[in-house]
């Protein structure tokens, strides 16, 4: 076992030899650069001693930290499901759109801090889905966990979903608890008994605890929801509003793009 001293730290730091971590596979260093503290073995041990609570214990090593912050954010990067959407920020918003102005201030202010709920309702072509995933994508950027989907496409992956009861159950779980949820084109799905019960269970957990959540739909839509998910969108103590008034379909305006707003 070999020695080496932090030279952050006073404590004398043991390095694992890489026979003691063969058999486990906690060596993340490339082969072609091996950690210099830990020597590819991505754990360490601290001198200290006997008696101390963490006699024996195991540290990980600040290159392991860092491959472990580096895994997390591939992965709920990936999880995210906001490809599609990763060019959709406010930087790339079309901010001279007539009457948008005041919606992006709203915005922006909840993307820097989300509480409640953010509804925002408008015509097609308005640019409410450009904003919400403009708020995904900051949020995500702060290493937030963020799920962003459509209302149609999350109720068909869900129904798909029942003939596995693990997968069903891990993405209901995503769904009601991931840090930022955002579900576009709310009243877009086609109606029954079934997807009202799914929607409204997971809009009452999330209200529960004032998860911060965003919904876009457009007037029509909303009207022509179930009379329970309708009511839990007018709760004026957790949802803000934001309506587009007068603002027209800017997509006939716009040259050959591949996004959708």
């Amino acid at each position: 076992m070999m020695d080496q001293r932090n030279t952050s730290s006073t404590e004398q730091v043991r390095i694992y030899s890489r026979c003691e971590v063969s058999g486990i596979n906690h060596r993340l260093c490339a082969a072609d650069h091996c950690c210099p503290i830990c020597k590819g073995a991505g754990w360490m041990r601290v001198d200290i001693p006997y008696g101390d609570p963490s006699f024996g214990k195991s540290t990980p090593c600040s290159c392991l930290q860092e491959r472990q912050k580096a895994l997390f954010q591939r992965q709920i990067r990936q999880a995210a499901n906001l490809e599609a959407f990763s060019d959709c920020t406010f930087k790339t918003f079309n901010y001279r759109i007539p009457g948008v102005q005041e919606a992006v201030g709203l915005c922006v202010t909840y993307a820097t801090h989300p509480q409640g709920w953010l509804l925002l309702v408008g015509p097609c072509g308005c640019g409410k889905t450009h904003l919400a995933a403009a708020i995904a994508n900051q949020r995500l950027d702060n290493d937030e966990a963020v799920f962003f989907t459509t209302v149609p496409d999350f109720l068909d992956t869900l129904r798909a979903a029942l003939a596995s009861p693990e997968r069903y159950t891990t993405l209901n779980a995503w769904a009601r608890e991931v840090d930022l949820l955002v579900l576009d084109d709310l009243g877009a799905q086609q109606p029954s008994s079934w997807s009202n019960e799914k929607l409204l269970q997971l809009l009452e957990y999330r209200a529960t605890l004032a998860l911060p959540t965003i919904i876009t739909a457009i007037p029509k839509e909303i009207q022509g929801l179930d009379e329970r998910l309708r009511s839990r969108l007018t709760d004026s103590q957790l949802v803000t509003t934001v309506v587009f008034e007068q603002v027209k379909d800017f997509r006939p305006l716009k040259k050959a793009s591949k996004r959708r707003t």
